[in-house]
């Protein structure tokens, strides 16, 4: 939420890791499902090679983005020191589509979750690895300590997917608590300018574009008058700062904060700590 306090401006930073003991940023690229060079960048314990199960997706759309686009750097700019998150965050995904509309982007989203699959796919596979390493030890325990009430949900419906070259798979809310407030199951971000050095101050443009799609009908009460339905309009847009350090307005780091405690933040975050207590490198 927008604070009426006024920030104070920082200079971007040029993407090194943090001073912290043990902790390490990452980049790596992949190919997305087109066969086109994509980015994520994450922080970590420097031995955690898994990526966080969580994630943000940022489309890159500007027609002068470097190829070598420094993920890291805007992960730090974006962050800039603030407890974004409750744990030590999220993913983001970089995907390179110059000139593309948001119908393009959320074509291209819907396309890269047929071929990964869903962050609960994943959940699954590291919940039962979990339940398996310790069925010796906890022989005749109640193992539904191990479940969630997410489990019954069934949500995602597509087939086994393989997985070749390690990728996490996508979030994909299921509770309603999760999409209560923005009534769309899905959202991306567009990023519109062409550097990582978020550009901030009294007078930023507005340069990244929220898109929420996949909307979920409203529960209306008997002769109850809805005043706006999510289901007419398809695909939402919105555009906001990354950051306004004047705090006149809500911007994207405070949109992300906001949703830092949603319940498919936490069960990605539980099943990133079981792989990572699992000795997992990469997600199956």
């Amino acid at each position: 939420m927008a604070s009426s306090m006024k920030k104070t401006v920082r200079k971007p930073t040029s993407g090194k890791s943090p001073s912290s003991r043990g902790w390490k940023l990452h980049q790596v690229t992949f190919q997305d499902h087109t066969g086109n060079h994509a980015i994520m960048a994450w922080g970590a314990e420097e031995g955690q090679r898994i990526p966080p199960l969580a994630s943000w997706a940022f489309y890159l759309v500007n027609r002068e983005t470097p190829r070598d686009f420094n993920a890291t750097a805007f992960k730090l700019n974006l962050e800039d020191g603030r407890d974004l998150y409750s744990a030590a965050g999220p993913r983001y995904e970089f995907f390179f589509l110059p000139g593309a509309t948001p119908e393009q982007c959320v074509a291209h989203y819907r396309g890269e979750i047929a071929a990964r699959g869903t962050m609960w796919r994943q959940v699954r596979h590291v919940r039962m690895a979990t339940k398996d390493t310790k069925e010796e030890e906890d022989e005749g325990a109640d193992s539904s300590a191990q479940e969630s009430s997410s489990d019954g949900d069934n949500d995602e419906t597509q087939p086994e997917i393989t997985n070749d070259q390690g990728l996490p798979g996508l979030p994909w809310p299921k509770h309603k608590e999760d999409w209560f407030y923005t009534n769309y199951r899905q959202c991306l971000f567009l990023y519109l300018d062409a550097n990582s050095d978020i550009q901030s101050g009294p007078h930023p443009g507005r340069n990244v574009c929220l898109v929420k799609f996949d909307p979920m009908p409203i529960e209306r009460g008997e002769g109850e008058v809805v005043r706006w339905d999510p289901t007419e309009q398809p695909i939402y847009t919105k555009h906001m700062k990354l950051i306004d350090e004047e705090g006149s307005e809500e911007d994207l780091r405070d949109w992300i904060q906001d949703r830092k405690n949603d319940l498919w933040v936490s069960e990605a975050t539980n099943a990133t700590n079981q792989a990572k207590t699992l000795g997992w490198e990469a997600w199956q």
